[in-house]
């Protein structure tokens, strides 16, 4: 049996050889690596079958938001947006950002999809755990489990901004 593939986007070569150096290690994953949305759209096209007429042999991307050339916001939207078969590929975002916006970009149920959002510097385990979550197939549950971190930390700013103004 064929481990499941998965697309490393990171422009950082340390941390994308780390990255899918820790997801190999596992023994359950194989991995390839792209340095920007643009790289990444390549290797999709590569793992093609059949002529991009049955799936693709990459089984989940693990994606960084800023880089050079197509950034990882843009790379998600064309991702959702142009590619019939991967508006529902599984999406790890894996960035250093902790921006709200980009949060809500990214985890959107008709933008982004992303099945997590974590933050660098990444503990190994969660990361690990996170890929396996996504091949239960749990990745409804996560998206959900997104949503509901996101809402009640709006919530949690709402009520912070209310108590400053009283």
């Amino acid at each position: 049996m064929t481990k499941p593939l998965i697309l490393v986007v990171d422009d950082e070569p340390d941390m994308a050889n780390l990255i899918a150096k820790n997801i190999r290690e596992t023994e359950r994953y194989e991995t390839v690596i792209a340095h920007n949305g643009l790289e990444a759209f390549e290797i999709l096209d590569k793992n093609k079958r059949f002529l991009g007429l049955a799936e693709n042999k990459i089984k989940c991307i693990i994606l960084d938001l800023k880089m050079p050339e197509m950034d990882g916001l843009q790379f998600i939207r064309k991702l959702r947006r142009d590619e019939a078969w991967f508006k529902l590929m599984p999406v790890i975002v894996l960035t250093a950002y902790e921006d709200e916006e980009k949060w809500m970009v990214t985890t959107h149920p008709a933008v982004g999809l992303a099945a997590a959002y974590l933050k660098k510097p990444f503990n190994k385990q969660e990361l690990i755990d996170t890929v396996d979550r996504v091949f239960q197939e749990e990745i409804g549950h996560m998206i959900d489990e997104t949503r509901e971190k996101k809402y009640k930390k709006l919530e949690e700013l709402k009520k912070e901004k209310k108590q400053e103004r009283n």
